[in-house]
């Protein structure tokens, strides 16, 4: 039933009830009968669909069509539907497009893909309804146009393309200053289109154009010319998601910016640059369905507008591709551009994990410790080797005057070569026994000051990694807060257009936009300045990039007993009981407290080896033999009786005993400072283990807040979040101002930041935590954790 015959019954139907009595009340009811009649007769919408082809984006993109075709059409019975497809055959796209234009059981053409849509606008004539959904360009296939964006010929529309492809190439080449522009191309578009390749050469750039058609999931890379230095790709329709991800990723790897013609969705696989608006297929649907239904209501398409919203074209730019790449645009060509993957970093991405074992293998700080520590215990050795024997093995040449010679009656001769053998062996020495004692109690104490430099390395490290994540995050949400205000700029741009909004509202909006560009690049720069930090804690080159995980819950990775603290956190009693379990983990493996336990026993032993040196001698048992090789030049006088030298080796032994007997008191001057710097270390530990476990108490209360903030911190920006929306919607429809627009803009902002700080604060509360009690267990083995769980459990429950 059209619009006229409707508006006839119920013009009939309102005279009826206009007059009065019985037969005006059975008159009427008989009018309506007679509407409901019509309409249960009326016939469903009946469009012919012409695709390019079958499958991959074409199905989706039919189904989409029918869809929201049949929403409108009231659904049910409300269309039925032909479909024809060609196989990307231009000749049989004209033979389907013409059968169902023949086709009496076709009421209205839809055509899908480039080049159904361009072989439907070369028509001559539209003895029906046909709507061109899916156009390349339409400066380049030259479409009829009125004024008001309507074709003005009879029958016939089109849905504007958002593609301006020789546009897009002269700020293509502008932004990067190529000179060889590949453009990959499915197969049959390049060879059923030829229109579409003439357009693109024929034109006067400053770069050499060459064409690569690819067949359906091919990698055109190994036929890319030498010198080629950047890619326009076109849809590829024909491609799988993973196909085309893999091009994009070899020009990529092979430092070739790429220009995506079909929009942001090349973007997400890996593509450079567009300046395509992003469309979808519901989108698209929705504009046909909206064409379809009006024709069936009787309105000519040549008066409907082309136009649904105004979009504006904004240069589109994938960050993580321009990192690979390494080419750069210039800073005021990026200042307006729209930044996509602005916090990926191409590479292996580094877990927490993995930093951890790059520091504590390369960090300088733990080098030197860990040198520290191997001196120590040579130092143990070199003691050691105090008590050990000691044989000194030696050699003399002496060359000798004759009156000297004479005066030694015979016993030396004027050359003399001789060996000695000396040995001296401590068998008690007090002094030597201590010191072995003493350097092993050293080696001791710079092993537990090596496990704290080892714990303050991960305590920074795992910091650093975590304020690196949250400088990503917080980039993340300056540019998402970039992208805000500038939508929010062109509502009030369009609210002026219509004479709806001020000037002024698009004066605030462009101050804004330049505040948030500027919090943008604050918080770039606290971006590489984290990562700077972390490279230095590596012993990495400090201006390395490192790609972190994206998804990955660090708080899931660090508090392995979250399902413990659940249940405790809530409850004041349990949170100090939890302080107390930190506390005896404190006792069992503070280094520091281990180091002063250390030290408390080298002063022992040294009071021992001072009260022991008053009583007790050394012992030494000492010895030497010496052999006279060579003997030359002996003047030996006859008549004195003086024997001859020894021609064998002669030799002696002894044993050495010696005891001090007065050394001026200092022996017990000795002892009484080492009583007093027993009770030094005493009151040391006293005072450390106070701090410490007012330290483990303080900072379990922070991590306990820190833990109620984190649902309040989330609930608070999901209501933000949800006011903007619908603060944006009011404002785009005029019913409320810029200010609380601004204002709810930045309240989402805040919260949003306060959620991430909330989200990262406690993690940092508890690795803290961790370090106060001398361990991490997020770094121990399975069954360690597991014990340590346990434990943890136990001492909860303990008394309940």
């Amino acid at each position: 039933m059209d619009s006229t015959t409707e508006e006839k019954i119920m013009a009939g139907s309102r005279r009826i009830i206009a007059g009065s009595g019985t037969g005006g009340i059975i008159l009427t009811i008989l009018f309506v009968m007679l509407i409901f009649l019509n309409v249960s007769n009326a016939q469903p919408v009946r469009v012919g669909i012409v695709t390019d082809a079958s499958g991959n984006e074409f199905e989706l993109l039919v189904q989409q069509v029918k869809t929201e075709i049949e929403v409108l059409a009231n659904a049910g019975d409300g269309a039925v539907f032909k479909e024809l497809s060609a196989n990307w055959q231009s000749e049989k796209i004209r033979g389907n497009l013409q059968a169902v234009l023949d086709d009496p059981e076709v009421d209205i053409v839809v055509t899908l893909g480039f080049l159904s849509s361009e072989a439907a606008s070369l028509l001559s004539r539209y003895p029906k309804p046909v709507i061109a959904a899916t156009l390349l360009d339409q400066e380049f296939q030259n479409l009829p146009v009125r004024t008001d964006w309507s074709s003005g010929v009879h029958n016939f529309s089109w849905i504007e393309s958002l593609i301006r492809l020789k546009k897009d190439l002269h700020s293509f080449s502008r932004l990067f200053e190529f000179s060889n522009l590949a453009v990959i191309i499915p197969r049959e578009l390049y060879s059923e289109f030829p229109a579409l390749t003439t357009y693109l050469k024929d034109s006067e750039y400053e770069f050499d154009i060459t064409f690569l058609p690819v067949e359906k999931n091919e990698n055109p890379m190994e036929r890319l010319s030498a010198g080629t230095d950047a890619i326009m790709v076109f849809p590829l329709i024909q491609h799988s998601l993973a196909a085309t991800g893999e091009i994009l990723s070899s020009l990529n790897e092979q430092g070739i910016p790429s220009l995506a013609v079909n929009g942001s969705d090349y973007l997400e696989l890996g593509a450079t640059i567009t300046f395509t608006p992003k469309f979808t297929f519901q989108q698209t649907a929705r504009q046909v369905a909206v064409r379809v239904i009006k024709a069936y209501e009787g309105t000519d398409l040549a008066d409907i507008s082309m136009l649904t919203d105004e979009v504006e074209r904004t240069t589109i730019i994938n960050m993580e591709s321009l990192q690979l790449i390494k080419k750069f645009p210039q800073w005021e060509d990026l200042e307006n551009a729209v930044l996509l993957n602005v916090t990926k970093i191409p590479g292996e991405q580094m877990t927490l994990h993995q930093a951890i074992a790059s520091a504590l293998e390369n960090n300088l700080k733990g080098k030197i410790t860990s040198r520290d520590l191997l001196m120590a215990h040579k130092d143990v050795r070199i003691a050691k080797a105090n008590v050990l024997p000691q044989v000194e093995v030696s050699g003399t040449g002496v060359q000798l005057s004759e009156n000297l010679v004479e005066s030694s009656m015979g016993q030396r001769g004027e050359f003399t070569i001789t060996g000695s053998v000396s040995l001296r062996q401590v068998i008690y020495s007090e002094a030597a026994y201590a010191n072995i004692a003493l350097k092993k109690l050293v080696a001791e104490n710079t092993k537990y000051s090596n496990m704290q430099t080892t714990l303050d390395i991960v305590l920074e490290v795992s910091q650093a990694y975590i304020s690196l994540l949250f400088a990503k995050s917080n980039l993340q949400i300056k540019n998402e807060n970039v992208y805000a205000t500038r939508q929010n700029l062109k509502l009030a741009q369009a609210r002026e257009k219509s004479g709806e909004g001020a000037v002024s509202d698009i004066n605030r909006w462009t101050s804004e936009l330049s505040l948030s560009q500027m919090d943008f690049n604050d918080a770039e720069a606290g971006y590489k300045s984290a990562m700077y930090r972390l490279n230095e804690l590596l012993n990495l080159p400090v201006g390395n990039t490192i790609a972190t995980p994206d998804s990955a819950d660090i708080g899931e990775i660090i508090v392995l007993h979250q399902h413990i603290l659940d249940s405790y956190f809530s409850n004041p009693e349990l949170t100090e009981k939890y302080s107390g379990f930190l506390v005896n983990e404190m006792m069992a493996h503070s280094p520091e407290l281990l180091q002063l336990n250390t030290a408390g026993e080298m002063i022992d032993r040294k009071k021992t080896m001072q009260l022991r040196q008053m009583y007790l001698p050394e012992v030494a048992l000492i010895g030497s033999a010496d052999q006279a090789f060579v003997r030359e030049g002996v003047i030996r006088n006859p008549q004195l009786p003086v024997p001859a030298p020894p021609d064998d080796i002669t030799w002696n032994l002894g044993l050495r005993v010696s005891i001090p007997v007065f050394e001026g008191g200092r022996k017990r001057d000795e002892v009484q400072r080492a009583t007093i710097e027993q009770d030094k270390i005493a009151w040391q530990k006293e005072d450390l283990i106070n701090k410490m476990e007012a330290g483990i108490r303080t900072n379990v209360q922070f991590l306990q807040a820190s833990y109620r903030e984190l649902e309040l911190s989330e609930k608070a920006a999901h209501a933000a979040g949800d006011n903007f929306k619908t603060i944006q919607d009011a404002y785009s429809q005029g019913m409320v101002d810029v200010a609380q627009l601004i204002d709810a803009q930045s309240v989402m902002i805040r919260t949003r930041q306060k959620a991430l700080v909330s989200r990262y604060q406690y993690v940092l509360d508890y690795i803290k935590t961790e370090r106060l009690q001398g361990k991490f267990s997020f770094l121990d083995d399975e069954n360690e954790k597991s014990l340590y769980a346990g434990r943890l459990l136990n001492f909860l429950t303990e008394g309940e």
